[in-house]
């Protein structure tokens, strides 16, 4: 799997990511999207996650949006080899479910983390930069 297979699917989830918005919630997801990359860096997949599922009412709408697009590129084809997708039973708002996942599927595996890690956060580095530029 090259590099380039993985930096045009962080630009693809973030395109999606940010699609459809007005330039106040292009602000907002910003800033969300700032925080959520520092959690990721500092404290890594798990704790990124947890984060996006603890937010406030006031930030819910898009930490649902990016958190949805994350977990999503668990089943991109350019990951598919590793069998990271969420298995259809699984609830995807259901945080015990995907914290289960996550564990068994991501975080166990080494290689497998820092490579989730690694396109998380260019996925989150281009929604900050998409963001900003819609807004």
């Amino acid at each position: 799997m090259s590099a380039n297979n993985l930096d045009r699917l962080a630009a693809r989830t973030a395109q999606e990511i940010v699609q459809n918005l007005t330039a106040e919630d292009a602000g907002k997801l910003e800033n969300l999207a700032t925080k959520v990359l520092g959690v990721l860096q500092e404290n890594g997949v798990y704790a990124g996650m947890l984060f996006l599922y603890s937010r406030s009412a006031r930030e819910k709408a898009y930490a649902e949006n990016i958190r949805e697009a994350l977990i999503k590129t668990l089943a991109q084809q350019e990951l598919s080899a590793l069998h990271l997708s969420l298995p259809a039973d699984k609830d995807q708002s259901n945080w015990l479910e995907v914290s289960d996942h996550l564990n068994t599927a991501v975080c166990d595996e080494l290689d497998t983390l820092l490579l989730i890690k690694q396109l998380w956060e260019q996925t989150l580095i281009y929604t900050r930069y998409s963001a900003k530029a819609r807004g």
